[in-house]
């Protein structure tokens, strides 16, 4: 089978695999592209797209694909920060324009693209939907299936097995993955305060992976669980802070040199996947630096 995504809910989508003629599997996922921006690492971007392409694998993005700064009257940014194609009056089609022309090679390997508060904001004060507009030409130019996502939702990555007594696949395992694209702060703690108050808030999350700070990290909190018997067994949540694409600019100028940001990390996280032969045909998964 071909993998493939489908949304079970507004919040929540499940992507299907077969996992046992792909025993090793590695999910990208990525956020913080910023890639209409100067200072996005194009090279770096590209990189990663393309061995997921190699892979036929998939990525999700998950918040701030887009800068989106050049609009008249943002305060945020410059014209200094544009990319030449994006120096014209109709900005936000060329947006559009060059998001497409960017992800067109990738797109039947992007499962899902989630809003983060660069998106929002141009929302909010154009009235136009850059996201939108871009997934949907997306699909229609190249035949995929690209989910968009919200803020915040849930993603269920589910590896599949034939039963020899049944014709469906059913899933050997379904690893819950609760995303956020993220929240202020984190100059100082990079955002690890969180990680508490995330646990409370996604407590049936296996995994839950975070972006907007430009910062790098994972952690794994250990919980104790009780079942309906009685026995009580430890288990493990994941959290994953994303990096980003973007780095301060080089000059020494600008809004991030003004607010004292250091050096940014670079890259996304691989999610890898492995198939266990065993009794209770298990998966291990594992976070994995991209960069």
């Amino acid at each position: 089978m071909k993998p493939s995504i489908k949304r079970l809910s507004e919040q929540c989508v499940s992507y299907e695999y077969d996992g046992l003629s792909n025993r090793e599997y590695s999910i990208l996922f990525q956020s913080d592209q910023h890639f209409d921006s100067v200072d996005c690492d194009r090279d770096l971007l590209n990189k990663h797209l393309t061995q997921v392409k190699d892979m036929g694998s998939t990525c999700f993005m998950l918040g701030d694909l887009f800068d989106g700064m050049g609009t008249q009257g943002d305060r945020r940014g410059s014209k200094s920060t544009l990319r030449p194609e994006l120096k014209q009056t109709s900005y936000l089609n060329a947006l559009v324009d060059e998001a497409v022309k960017l992800l067109t090679p990738y797109a039947n390997n992007i499962a899902a693209i989630a809003r983060g508060n660069h998106e929002e904001t141009l929302l909010k004060y154009t009235e136009f939907d850059v996201l939108s507009a871009t997934i949907q030409r997306l699909n229609e130019t190249t035949g995929s299936n690209i989910i968009p996502m919200g803020y915040t939702g849930w993603i269920f990555i589910r590896p599949l097995r034939k039963r020899a007594t049944k014709e469906k696949m059913d899933p050997i395992k379904t690893i819950k993955i609760a995303y956020t694209h993220g929240h202020t702060g984190g100059v100082v703690t990079r955002g690890v305060l969180g990680v508490n108050r995330k646990s409370l808030v996604y407590p049936d999350a296996n995994l839950i992976i975070s972006g907007h700070l430009h910062e790098s990290w994972q952690m794994e909190i250990c919980r104790n669980r009780i079942t309906k018997n009685g026995n009580v067994d430890i288990d493990s949540q994941w959290h994953c802070q994303l990096p980003t694409y973007k780095q301060n600019p080089e000059d020494g100028r600008g809004w991030e040199h003004m607010k004292g940001f250091a050096p940014r990390p670079l890259g996304g996280y691989w999610l890898d996947l492995t198939y266990i032969m065993s009794a209770s045909h298990e998966i291990k998964y594992n976070l994995r630096r991209a960069c």
